[in-house]
Parts: C-alpha cells; structure tokens; sequence
C-alpha cells in the first residue's frame, strides 16, 4: 500500500506492539504511508506497547514539540526477581522471597513516591556516554557510569494486586524511565523487583484510544495541525503567511510557541512569540510535498 497525504506530511498515532523497536515500527508506518523521511516522538523499549507518535515527511520537524510532554503509563511489577536490564527481558541477577502487599501498604509506599525526586539512568539504556550507548557498554560487560535524573511523578494508581506482582499506573515528566520505578518499589518492598508488560497509555495529548496497531488505519492518520492541539494556535491572512514562509516575523500578541495556521487551517510553521511578534522556527509550508519527501 502506497497513500501518501497531501501537503506537509502527518503524524501517524501507532499503538506499538511489544516486541518491536520503535524505530523499526515507525518504519513499517512510513513505508505504508510511502515515506522515505519519518521520525517517531519518544522511544519506547522493544517490549513496552502502546502510544508511538510516529512523524511522516515534513512533520518530522515537530520533533521537538511533541516529546517533551508528560506521559502515562500502566506496568506489572514483579516482585523476588531482580534483572540487569530492570524488566523481564533481561537475565536474573538476584532472587528473593516474593511480596504481595495489600492494598493499604501498596498505597502507604507509592504516597512516598510521588512528586519530585532523582533517579538514575538505567545502564541498559540509549544515552550516549562518550559517543557510545549506554547499552553496549553494559552488553559488552562494562560497568558505565551512569547519570541522575530530576523526575516528577504523579497519580499514581493500582490496577490489580496478584500473588508476588501487582499493576500499576502512573504520569510521569520527560526522561523517567518506568523500569528505573519498578525497581525503586521493589526495593521499598525489600524484595527487589523488575518491571513486566509496561504499556504507555498517553503521551502528551495523544491517548492510546485514538492510536491502531496497524500500521494504515485511516482514522491514526492525523494532519500536522492536529498534531500540535497541546499549543495555542493563530490562523495567518495571506499576506502573513508569505511572510512566514520565507522566514520573516509576523505581529502577534501570542508568548512562546505557537502554531501557524493558514486560512484552511493547514500548519504553516512553529512559531515563537515574544508578545509583539511570532517568528518562525520551524517551517512546513515551503511546497508541496509528494512520496519520499
């Protein structure tokens, strides 16, 4: 199947089966949709599922805007099994007894998780530490030196409470890696533990009931200007978007980032505004854009 959209590219919201990385997901999106240029807006690891923007021709310059938001996700947590990769993909490290907690003792422990706090970036990750992944280093038996985060989390909730794991849900800010949480529980508990089945429910906006699993549904198939609903938005005349579109200010009343509409409502650009004016910082409009753009 080859149905390229018109004008400046998409956004396609895939729901990412487990077991596939993100890119090579986002790769099947663009090749359906026939795209050579694509993107995705926040990884998910191979065996998590769940919300994967996918970014399709010139909508990869949206990038930016659209990963730094906060996201939910839902995740087992099993408790007496330690791995090295922190989920159930990786290899024993350490065993201990099991722990179910009851409800109350659930809720007591998760209280002293939420809000503002440091964790430290899981060694089997993606940052690049000296030009090299984190993960090889760690795959090839070294010891990296990882970094601490500043994380939020917030609204925390039990899903369900089994013998020796439980499901969680929780919100979290950009950058909180859900395996790195799981372990931090576990230890509370004593026992250890390692993240299963990790689904991520939202990301910003985007909620995983509007996303499909294929990779051409029509109806996750979502205009740029769609895309960028978190930001206030301004429709341009004619005259603005001349402008625009050959990088030159426009007045506008708008602070921070904003999305430019034209008359259609198509987006034009991202713009950032002072007050007085919005000038572009990424535009989409410079023509029209076909298959492999």
């Amino acid at each position: 199947m080859t149905r390229t959209p018109e004008g400046r590219g998409a956004v396609y919201l895939l729901d990412k089966s487990p077991g596939a990385p993100s890119r090579n997901a986002a790769a099947a999106v663009a090749s359906a949709w026939g795209f050579r240029k694509f993107g995705h807006a926040g990884t998910l690891d191979p065996s998590a599922a769940g919300v994967l923007p996918v970014l399709l021709g010139r909508a990869t310059r949206l990038s930016s805007y659209l990963t730094g938001h906060e996201k939910r996700y839902s995740f087992d947590v099993v408790t007496g099994v330690e791995t090295d990769t922190l989920d159930a993909d990786g290899k024993v490290v350490r065993t201990s007894a099991p722990v179910t907690p009851s409800t109350a003792e659930l809720t007591a422990l998760l209280a002293g998780l939420e809000g503002q706090q440091t964790q430290k970036v899981p060694a089997f990750s993606a940052l690049k530490l000296g030009g090299r992944t984190a993960y090889s280093i760690a795959r090839g038996g070294g010891a990296p030196e990882m970094p601490l985060r500043s994380i939020e989390t917030r609204a925390w909730e039990i899903l369900g409470i089994s013998e020796g794991r439980f499901r969680l849900a929780v919100t979290v800010s950009p950058g909180t890696y859900i395996r790195a949480l799981a372990a931090s529980v576990g230890e509370r508990l004593g026992c250890g533990a390692h993240a299963d089945r990790i689904v991520r429910e939202t990301s910003g906006s985007f909620d995983r009931s509007e996303c499909s699993a294929e990779f051409d549904s029509e109806r996750a198939l979502i205009s740029p200007a769609a895309a960028m609903r978190g930001y206030p938005s301004t429709t341009l005349d004619p005259g603005e978007v001349e402008r625009i579109v050959h990088g030159n200010p426009v007045e506008g009343v708008v602070l921070g980032t904003v999305a430019l509409l034209d008359g259609g409502g198509d987006l034009i650009a991202i713009g950032e505004g002072d007050g007085c004016s919005m000038r572009p910082v990424a535009v989409l409009a410079r023509g029209t854009e076909g298959v492999g753009a």
